[in-house]
């Protein structure tokens, strides 16, 4: 399978002896202050849009959210439809469906997110395609790291005709396991039409000397979100994938992340907006039967 699995497998330390050049590099206007989107919509939830500036690369405060602008959603059916979000007054920047009201997303729909402020108007669109559902999941000893280590490992049909992208979300007791380095994405390229047993999704390697730094612990429930995902957001996501090893020897260099909005005034915006149909997996605990698989020695 080609697979993008977002996981950093291992850490390759090199130091390099040899002298170093300094290069300055001179960012211009056009860089600097960019908006930034993170927009959702799924077959299961309401939509939300969280609106903020992106941070300079110097900057490591908290990401400003921006309050005062108006952000609609609408879809490509027959008749169209689109909702009004309103900013949640707890957290600026956030933007989502009030009230009793609902926009739950449809399969084979295209989304429009449009955000109007300050003059500008961001744009972001993405297609809501069907995702098999996923039949079941396995906690177990990874085969990788000598049994050390927990294996999440899913089982389901993949559907018929090469183009289908997936995504899967790791719940922990309720709490997504997020991080670039735990965003798993994969195409169908060398698995169409066929029936994927046991594909390990995550593997929970720590310091088998520090049990504190296990993600997957003792009694822990764990449930998985298999959901569809654009080509396009496949490929924001192995883009990703591809900073989050930026800084090694041969490692791209790194720069904005390109994502699927546009401004009416042509500035870069950063972000993705995303369409998922989504399927959940029954809840495994990580009992002693789990547990004990594991090879315990140092």
């Amino acid at each position: 399978m080609k697979q993008f699995v977002l996981q950093l497998l291992s850490i390759i330390l090199i130091t390099l002896t040899a002298c170093e050049d300094v290069i300055e590099v001179k960012l211009s206007e056009g860089n600097l202050g960019l908006y930034a989107v993170e927009a959702k919509i799924t077959t299961e939830d309401n939509p939300y849009v969280y609106f903020y500036k992106g941070p300079n690369v110097d900057d490591d405060t908290a990401y400003p959210g921006i309050s005062g602008a108006t952000v609609t959603i609408s879809d490509d059916g027959h008749p169209s439809k689109s909702i009004l979000l309103v900013e949640d007054p707890a957290q600026k920047g956030f933007y989502h469906v009030t009230g009793n009201k609902s926009f739950f997303g449809k399969i084979g729909n295209e989304y429009t997110v449009t955000i109007e402020y300050g003059g500008v108007t961001l744009t972001g669109k993405d297609k809501l395609s069907r995702v098999e559902p996923i039949d079941l999941i396995q906690v177990m000893a990874s085969l990788r790291g000598d049994k050390r280590f927990l294996g999440i490992y899913t089982y389901g049909n993949e559907s018929p005709g090469v183009g289908d992208y997936y995504k899967w979300d790791i719940y922990i007791n309720g709490v997504l396991l997020n991080g670039a380095e735990n965003i798993i994405v994969v195409s169908d390229e060398q698995v169409d039409g066929n029936y994927v047993r046991g594909f390990e999704i995550f593997t929970d390697f720590h310091d088998p000397k520090k049990e504190e730094d296990r993600k997957l612990k003792f009694m822990d429930t764990v449930v998985v979100k298999q959901t569809s995902i654009s080509k396009q957001a496949y490929l924001f996501y192995y883009q990703m994938h591809e900073q989050s090893m930026a800084g090694g020897l041969y490692s791209v260099p790194p720069a904005n992340i390109k994502g699927n909005f546009s401004a009416s005034n042509g500035k870069t915006v950063l972000g993705i907006f995303t369409a998922h149909d989504v399927s959940t997996s029954n809840a495994v605990v990580i009992d002693e039967s789990i547990e004990n698989q594991l090879n315990k020695r140092q």
